[in-house]
């Protein structure tokens, strides 16, 4: 599931094609809500499952069998529309965007669209002319019932918006749209490869408007969230998460608990609002404190507690122009996994020079000491920028835990995690989807495969021919041979990074950061 890093993105991209159509009209951006039930999951037998639920109360043939008339948010498909403003909010793991639609019987024309993305859920920033082609051809999805595969409907790509040097793959380019907004020049898509996304409409009798979407106001508080459990951003609500964060405190000092403070950070309606798997381990690996660590243990040490609810926050806080919207961006994929991602999965990170020295004065990299007894091994402050570590991997359970401590767990711990397993690092997934905006479904498909790439490539001299597709914008420009060679030659695993820079530098003085780790040019932006 995106996480609340990921979202901010989503929520980056929608106000980057915001202001662009302000800055080329000169008017705030508006936008209609288009819904497409045709894609929406319908659950089994064995469990329900529902994608839409609307707040209050020429159409498609597919869509409109999926809502009956008198169906709850039915109007959502009227076909003449109006438009609203739009604006974008985000809180923890849910994204909201307002916009327009028809002019219902209940007059209830400007809605709210908010997102609670499953795991293959994102948002993309399509260009209307590409989006008027996507939707204008359904075929049934991938699901091996026949009949119900042509109740699960998916929109096709047209084949143009393949990558060349893509894997080869002679199979249907579906996407399941769940809804969208759409504007004069660009669409944002809802889409999910797994159909597990879910949306909730709000609907309202005049525009909603920023105030609306900004914390501390009635819509925020009583009707954007509450559809969806989840605590205080600790983005745009830091004294809210922090207060949740204390009266959690204070609940478990009353009551005690033993729950591991990894599996309290990923509760839903807990502390941790908008933190998943990858975003808690790199959280309590940058608090030096162990996964496994029992909630009432770290409540008990005022010292303890007291520098985690402070580095919280600092932690979140970091995370506050192709022609083929659904090409993959590797730079943006390269920069994610080595400037936002630390140690889940990956094999080694580079850990800086005060919290290595942190990790030492706690004798949480000797083997032979106890977590939580008093440590009285000599250590030495380490005079390198940054010590490079090997993250240990310990899968069972609900929440996996990745961390670089050596130290022995309490036996009053309950831990039954104590042999670490094997296991692949993010880089080296290949074209399975992992992490960041970059990596979904959609683009992944167009991800260049240098096998294929290497036939593709233009060896000759001179000035190349002027391609015309007819389409708008500018052609892709050809590949080159010392493109082949730059893609091939980015690192596929983390242990590449011990060539970006040796570690023998001396620390200067008050240096904290990460060292820089080298950046490949690729012609791609970060969204």
């Amino acid at each position: 599931m995106p996480e609340s890093q990921a979202l901010q993105i989503f929520a980056a991209r929608v106000r980057k094609a915001c202001l662009k159509a302000f800055l080329n009209c000169g008017i705030l951006a508006e936008g209609v809500l288009h819904i497409f039930p045709r894609t929406w999951a319908e659950g089994t037998a064995a469990k329900a499952y529902s994608t839409f639920t609307p707040t209050p109360a020429v159409v498609n043939e597919y869509d409109a069998g999926k809502m009956k008339q008198g169906a709850p948010g039915r109007y959502l498909l009227e076909t003449e529309r109006k438009s609203g403003p739009i604006h974008v909010a985000v809180r923890g793991k849910c994204l909201a965007i307002s916009a327009g639609h028809a002019r219902s019987p209940f007059f209830y024309p400007f809605h709210i669209l908010v997102c609670h993305f499953g795991l293959e859920g994102e948002i993309l920033t399509v260009p209307r002319y590409i989006y008027d082609q996507v939707i204008a051809r359904s075929v049934p999805g991938n699901n091996p019932n026949a009949a119900k595969a042509e109740r699960l409907r998916s929109f096709l790509i047209p084949r143009k918006y393949v990558d060349p040097g893509a894997r080869e793959d002679n199979s249907l380019y579906k996407i399941n749209i769940l809804a969208a907004v759409v504007m004069e020049e660009d669409a944002f898509i809802v889409c999910d490869f797994a159909r597990i996304t879910q949306i909730h409409v709000i609907s309202n009798s005049r525009f909603w408007t920023e105030e609306d979407m900004s914390p501390g106001s009635e819509a925020w508080k009583n009707r954007l969230w509450t559809r969806y459990a989840g605590g205080p951003d600790w983005i745009l609500e830091k004294d809210d998460a922090l207060a949740v964060l204390d009266g959690w405190r204070q609940k478990v000092l009353r009551k005690g608990t033993e729950t591991p403070i990894i599996d309290v950070l990923l509760q839903a309606g807990g502390p941790g609002g908008g933190i998943g798997q990858h975003l808690a381990n790199d959280l309590l690996f940058g608090a030096a404190i162990h996964p496994d660590t029992p909630a009432d243990v770290l409540c008990e040490d005022d010292e303890l507690y007291d520098s985690f609810r402070e580095y919280v926050p600092n932690f979140m806080s970091k995370f506050a122009s192709k022609t083929n919207p659904f090409s993959f961006n590797l730079t943006s994929d390269t920069n994610f996994l080595r400037g936002y991602v630390q140690v889940y999965r990956k094999e080694e990170v580079r850990v800086p020079a005060a919290l290595y020295d942190l990790y030492q004065s706690r004798g949480l990299l000797d083997p032979n000491h106890t977590i939580g007894t008093p440590y009285h091994g000599q250590w030495v402050p380490t005079d390198k920028k940054y010590k490079l570590l090997p993250v240990r991997f310990f899968e069972g359970g609900a929440n996996n835990r990745y961390h670089v401590i050596l130290a022995m767990p309490p036996s009053t711990w309950k831990v039954t995690y104590t042999t670490p397993c094997t296991f692949k690092d993010v880089t080296q997934a290949g074209y399975a989807t992992t992490l960041g905006p970059a990596s979904f479904r959609e683009p992944m498909r167009n991800k260049l495969d240098p096998e294929a790439i290497a036939n593709l490539c233009s060896g000759k001299g001179g000035r190349p021919k002027k391609v015309r597709t007819g389409e708008r914008g500018r052609p892709r420009k050809p590949l080159t041979i010392a493109t082949v060679k730059r893609i091939a030659d980015i690192p596929r695993s983390a242990k590449r990074v011990k060539e970006d820079k040796e570690n023998i530098d001396p620390v200067d003085q008050g240096e904290e950061e990460l060292a820089p780790t080298r950046r490949y040019n690729t012609r791609s932006r970060m969204p």
